[in-house]
């Protein structure tokens, strides 16, 4: 089979270093996402020595911290639908970790609940998440971590 090849003309494009916003929140924005894309990284990677992603870390400490739940409030606590959690749970399901169970009174909701091989990863995995947090946040001092939380609780209050 004989292909043919195009020259392709390329163009010299000067490239800015910086991309041009007309808005400082936007820029901000901007810092914001690269800030909670390494940090989600730092996490998955201390996470993974665990078996765990930060999802299902969240799942398990969601359930661990409140105890058994409906699917749809942990979804509501996590901020995913219930379409994603189901994923999320059946492999929590799959490592053993934990366990579904229709409610005695409606058997249309489903509880999670932490099995005991959930509870002990998840009791062991607060430090190590912890450490994880801490190393994160490590540059700010406790007065400027402070700043951060009442900043960022009043950007949730506003939206």
């Amino acid at each position: 089979m004989l292909f043919q090849v195009r020259a392709i003309k390329l163009i010299d494009v000067s490239v800015q270093k910086r991309p041009v916003f007309t808005s400082y929140s936007t820029s901000l924005w901007v810092r914001f996402l690269r800030f909670n894309l390494s940090s989600h990284k730092k996490l998955e990677y201390d996470l993974a020595k665990v078996g765990l992603t930060p999802p299902q870390f969240y799942v398990l400490a969601t359930i661990g911290y409140a105890g058994s739940l409906p699917f749809g409030e942990i979804g509501a606590k996590m901020m995913v639908t219930v379409s994603n959690l189901t994923g999320i749970v059946d492999r929590l399901e799959d490592k053993k970790l934990v366990a579904r169970k229709r409610d005695e009174t409606d058997r249309r909701v489903v509880h999670v609940l932490l099995t005991e091989k959930g509870t002990k990863l998840y009791k062991s995995t607060i430090p190590l998440f912890e450490k994880s947090i801490a190393q994160i946040f490590a540059s700010l001092d406790m007065p400027r971590q402070k700043k951060l939380s009442a900043l960022l609780r009043n950007l949730n209050h506003a939206t």
